[in-house]
């Protein structure tokens, strides 16, 4: 097994090992490294089976629960199913980190593309220490002792849309009780490294405690901008097999919606803790 850097932020490949084969825990041990210090790792065209994805994620923490918005795959509930194509079409194309408003935010996510467009459809990654590491010294000082409110963000607009009015009101009232709310400090610091992060998405990053809405918007819509910077960032044109793992922690995605009206069907598992952290 060997990797290459993709970027030198974030970003890296994994090659000459095969997923479907029993894998001694030496070896998953090195993939967890190489994860640590790259963010997003790379496994290109495996022929990855249901259940060696889902061996291969036990091996990292226990797996989350089936998806409160999205289909599973036919006999497997804990790999959701994300098809999308001109009647489904995709509602990840903003910068998140996943799932931030729940108490237990998701360690890690792994991938695998089954059907992708020949053209667009890529995955962009983001290095959440990277934009920390930007901000200038007054401003990290500032942002230290600062909390943020996230909650369900972008899913507001799943749960609206094609609905009556009255419907998508009672759904939004159903779901702000179901989803709530978390309460995360804007710098954060990694468990295993000790290294600090921004801690922010524009998705489910919506208050920021103790502005007034005026002064959080602008606070959020600086960061927003800090964050998208290209130096930061990875983007990955799937091929069919691609396995990505990433820790979700650390990092924010971007999942591009420019293959409108061709199919893209991919299988993710979501990783609730991590099963090297002794501090849970």
């Amino acid at each position: 097994m060997k990797y290459n850097k993709i970027t030198p932020t974030i970003g890296a490949t994994i090659e000459e090992i095969d997923l479907n084969k029993d894998l001694n825990k030496a070896i998953y041990d090195k993939i967890y490294k190489i994860l640590l210090e790259n963010l997003v790792i790379i496994f290109k065209k495996t022929n990855i089976t249901h259940d060696s994805h889902i061996k291969f994620s036990k091996q990292f923490g226990e797996l989350d629960e089936p998806h409160h918005v999205y289909p599973h795959v036919k006999d497997y509930k804990r790999i959701v199913l994300l098809e999308n194509d001109i009647n489904n079409p995709p509602d990840t194309n903003s910068w998140h980190t996943d799932l931030t408003f729940k108490i237990k935010q998701p360690f890690a996510s792994v991938l695998v593309a089954k059907e992708v467009p020949s053209v667009g459809g890529d995955t962009l990654w983001s290095s959440c220490y990277a934009a920390y590491d930007r901000l200038p010294n007054d401003m990290k000082k500032y942002l230290e002792k600062i909390k943020v409110i996230h909650d369900f963000g972008d899913f507001r607009n799943s749960l609206s849309n094609n609905v009556s009015n009255e419907e998508a009101i009672e759904l939004l009232n159903l779901n702000v009780h179901k989803f709530g709310h978390n309460i995360r400090p804007l710098i954060g610091t990694h468990p295993i490294t000790n290294k600090k992060f921004l801690n922010f998405n524009e998705s489910f990053s919506s208050y920021i405690i103790g502005l007034t809405i005026n002064e959080s918007n602008s606070l959020k819509t600086f960061l927003s901008n800090h964050m998208n910077k290209p130096e930061d960032q990875m983007r990955w044109k799937w091929s069919k097999g691609d396995m990505v793992m990433w820790d979700n922690r650390v990092t924010m995605h971007y999942a591009v919606s420019d293959y409108m009206p061709h199919y893209r069907c991919m299988n993710r598992i979501t990783i609730v803790n991590d099963l090297r952290d002794n501090n849970q």
